[in-house]
């Protein structure tokens, strides 16, 4: 058995599922956009040549968009469990 990690935990307990969804759909639209990005993210080095952040990191669209949905799916998580009566109700629906 094994200590579970802090996201691990909220994934198992149902706590942040719009924040796991967002990040989700996030890394699925920040993988397509990056690898059909075709040559807008080549550099040309002047002793090296032409180099093409696509090939040198493949997974940067991936975690970019990831980031960006979990961050969204947070921020919206937590404005709506700040709204007076919705929020108390919404935290007890989903165990938070």
């Amino acid at each position: 058995m094994r200590v579970l990690t802090a996201t691990e935990i909220e994934t198992v307990s149902g706590a942040g599922w719009l924040k796991n969804n967002l990040a989700s759909l996030g890394s699925k639209i920040g993988a397509a956009v990056w690898a059909n990005s075709g040559s807008l993210f080549d550099i040309s080095l002047p002793l090296v040549g032409t180099v093409s952040l696509t090939t040198l990191a493949p997974d940067l669209g991936k975690t970019i968009g990831e980031s960006m949905g979990a961050n969204l799916g947070a921020d919206i998580e937590n404005t709506l469990a700040n709204v007076p009566v919705i929020g108390g109700l919404l935290n007890k629906l989903l165990g938070n």
